[in-house]
């Protein structure tokens, strides 16, 4: 989403692991707002229970954390919308998924690329390069190789 938004008609190609082109609708808002006040209550505690569900427990350190960015990112997930800026794209596409992410759920992925563009992997949660990095990097670097120049 940040980079259709950000980037928007300026690519030769465009791979999208998990991405998506707007959050909200798909997923309610009131789940983002939740989010929000549990990072403003308790940041680690917050920040380890959703990574827990990404599938990346103990992904970082609480120390680590940038709190008021994490804050803007979550406002970006509620507000922003690169639909228009997607449907515009001229360039091939390649999108990874995975079944088992409860982030960017399936139905997510298909309703924002469409049921039959997607490449999909049976596992990896919501952290797919992290989980399966030989499988993405292989999909991206023959997807690289189609793309005219």
């Amino acid at each position: 989403m940040w980079l259709l938004k950000q980037r928007e008609g300026r690519f030769s190609g465009l791979v999208s692991i998990q991405g998506f082109d707007r959050f909200c609708p798909h997923v309610p808002d009131s789940r983002v707002a939740a989010l929000k006040r549990g990072l403003a209550r308790d940041p680690g505690g917050t920040l380890k229970a959703f990574w827990r569900s990404c599938g990346a427990p103990d992904f970082a350190d609480a120390a680590a954390l940038n709190v008021p960015r994490l804050d803007e990112g979550l406002d970006w997930l509620m507000h922003w919308d690169a639909e228009a800026a997607k449907k515009r794209l001229q360039c091939p596409v390649l999108t990874l998924a995975s079944k088992d992410d409860l982030i960017v759920p399936p139905a997510m992925s298909q309703a924002v690329w469409g049921k039959n563009n997607i490449v999909w992997s049976p596992d990896g949660g919501h952290v797919l390069p992290l989980r399966h990095p030989d499988w993405c990097a292989r999909h991206v670097v023959e997807f690289a190789h189609s793309v005219p120049s």
